[in-house]
C-alpha cells in the first residue's frame, strides 16, 4: 500500500452527495471528499460525463465491500487512490 496508509472501512456507507466532507463519505484511504458538489461552478461547462476528465472521473468512487450482512464494511476511494493499491 503507498506510503503505508491504511484503508478506513466503515459500516454506514456513504451518503451519496458528490463532494460530502463528512469523514465516512470520503476517501478510505486519502481521506478527501470524493467528487465536486453539484453547485460548483466547474460543473457548468459539463453537460454529460467526459472520459479523461479529471472532475468526471473524481466524482465516481470505487467501493470494496469486506464481510456478511449484518458485520458488512465497504471502503470507497478515488480512482487514483485506487489505483495506488492495486498496483
Amino acid at each position: 500500500m503507498k506510503n503505508g496508509q491504511e484503508i478506513q472501512w466503515n459500516k454506514r456507507g456513504s451518503c451519496g452527495a458528490s463532494g460530502c466532507k463528512d469523514p465516512l463519505c470520503c476517501c478510505s484511504l486519502c481521506g478527501l471528499p470524493i467528487g465536486v458538489s453539484d453547485d460548483d461552478p466547474r460543473w457548468n461547462d459539463h453537460g454529460d460525463w467526459c472520459p479523461g476528465c479529471e472532475l468526471c472521473e473524481d466524482a465516481v468512487p470505487y467501493i470494496i465491500f469486506r464481510g456478511e450482512s449484518p458485520n458488512m464494511e465497504q471502503a470507497q476511494f478515488h480512482a487514483k487512490c485506487f489505483e495506488g493499491i492495486t498496483r
